[in-house]
């Protein structure tokens, strides 16, 4: 059997598309908040258990009868009606913020306000392709951008810095439980594609195939998102801007620590990932159009078919046989993404205009919500990291996992799924808590780089005439 196939390449650029980009450039914060040895632990253990969840649901789905298309469809399969609200619920609130973080930030790469509108109808063309399928090379296109966007934008920051720091050392984190707890919930937007795995996976036309892809992107996410920390933390240490200004390709077009850049680079990198933003809001919204296309036009039919094309080694054949026997049509009408065969459904007289209509309607309220909370776009993503993200990428898909094969689980593998459960449960209310506290109140003005300590929480630490002054007067 290939060990990768180009079918497997274009999922896995797809799932690449949606874990590196935005993320990868909140690293250097990141790392800002809690250090070297916190930052790569959180990272790696944050990757291991999304990626791990995302493996539960592919496995789910390849034993699942063939009615079972969708991460709500899972819900219900293994859960009951509770598992299918949970499982809509939550991402359907993902797939409203995300969207619109990236609709935020790319106004904020061209100068916030009417720009979100501009943005929006940039990216309308790409949300107007019937299927994920037909957009790969759109799709690479993000994935690529995302690269050159953070090569540049670290590039610039390690020879700028190189220039003024001649052997100065960066300042070292002020580590506090508040940044602890809002960096591991901000991992949850890096890491957190659970919810693009069930239309991934059933695009597939050999979905078996499906759990190593999951692995091997999600390792390739972690490391150049390892490199992207590492190398900015190593140069200036704590000193990352707080607020929207924290990611990495906005700190090389500000002054704030204390070089100007290049304008012609920096709006390279710019382009790149204001492409890359675009071309993400667009995966992650696209079983959104789904929903409303076949709750309002009446599109994308279930065909209930029991039967199952995947040998199952883990669960004997009584099981399957009677899972089989018991499949039946969901209590609620499944609304979320189809199978790979989905372009034949807009192929009716009138069907594309109407199809057309109703998505360029859902992108203009999402410009219009963008706009509306574009003051608060790094409180919105903690937010969103900490509760919803966690719950529907992580907790519940390493429930129904857990719900449908724990009979026929090793005791290390159900030790394995109770301890990432736990943590993640953990970190979801705790992150909560901690980021809604912050989302719905106003704080007093932040120093310019609230990650330090008081020495360098308003000067960039090049700053030599400063320190020196500091140093005379004490």
């Amino acid at each position: 059997m290939t060990l990768f196939t180009q079918e497997d390449a274009k999922r896995s650029i797809a799932l690449f598309c949606c874990l590196y980009g935005v993320g990868a450039l909140g690293m250097p914060g990141n790392f800002a908040m809690v250090g070297y040895g916190l930052g790569i632990a959180i990272m790696v253990l944050t990757c291991a258990f999304n990626m791990y969840a995302s493996w539960c649901m592919s496995k789910v789905l390849l034993i699942a009868p063939k009615y079972v298309k969708t991460f709500g469809d899972i819900g219900e399969w293994s859960m009951g009606i509770v598992g299918r609200y949970l499982a809509n619920v939550s991402q359907l609130i993902v797939r409203i913020v995300i969207p619109i973080i990236f609709l935020v930030l790319g106004g904020s790469i061209l100068c916030t306000g009417v720009w979100i509108v501009f943005m929006a109808l940039a990216l309308l063309p790409i949300c107007l392709y019937p299927t994920l399928k037909e957009g790969t090379g759109v799709i690479f296109t993000g994935a690529i951008c995302a690269l050159v966007a953070d090569i540049i934008a670290l590039v610039v920051l390690v020879h700028n810095i190189g220039l003024q720091n001649d052997g100065l050392l960066a300042p070292s984190t002020n580590l506090t439980f508040d940044q602890f707890a809002t960096s591991a919930s901000n991992m949850g937007l890096v890491f957190g594609a659970g919810t693009v795995i069930p239309a991934l996976h059933r695009e597939h036309s050999d979905p078996v195939r499906f759990p190593r892809i999951i692995i091997f992107t999600y390792a390739l996410a972690l490391i150049c998102s390892l490199v992207m920390g590492l190398v900015a933390y190593s140069k200036i240490g704590c000193q990352v801007p707080g607020g929207p200004f924290g990611y990495l390709v906005l700190v090389i077009a500000t002054p704030y620590l204390g070089f100007i850049s290049d304008r012609g680079t920096v709006i390279i990198a710019m382009i790149a990932m204001l492409m890359h933003n675009m071309i993400a809001f667009t995966v992650v919204i696209f079983p959104s159009f789904y929903i409303l296309e076949r709750r309002i036009l009446g599109r994308h039919p279930i065909v209930i078919d029991n039967s199952n094309n995947y040998n199952d080694l883990e669960t004997p054949e009584a099981e399957r046989a009677q899972r089989k026997s018991e499949a039946r049509v969901s209590i609620m009408e499944p609304i979320e993404f189809p199978s790979h065969e989905t372009a034949a459904d807009y192929n009716g007289p009138g069907v594309y205009l109407k199809v057309s209509i109703l998505r360029t309607f859902v992108v203009a309220v999402a410009a219009a919500l963008a706009h509306i909370g574009q003051r608060d776009l790094e409180k919105i993503a903690n937010f969103a990291g900490a509760s919803m993200i966690l719950l529907c990428c992580l907790l519940l898909p390493v429930a129904f996992h857990a719900k449908v094969f724990w009979k026929n689980m090793a005791t290390i593998h159900k030790a394995w799924a109770i301890l990432v459960f736990i943590i993640g449960l953990f970190v979801a209310v705790e992150g909560s808590i901690l980021t809604g506290k912050i989302l719905f109140r106003y704080d007093k003005p932040m120093p310019q780089f609230p990650y330090c300590n008081a020495t360098y929480e308003d000067y960039v630490f090049t700053n030599r005439t400063y320190y020196m002054t500091a140093v005379i007067k004490h």
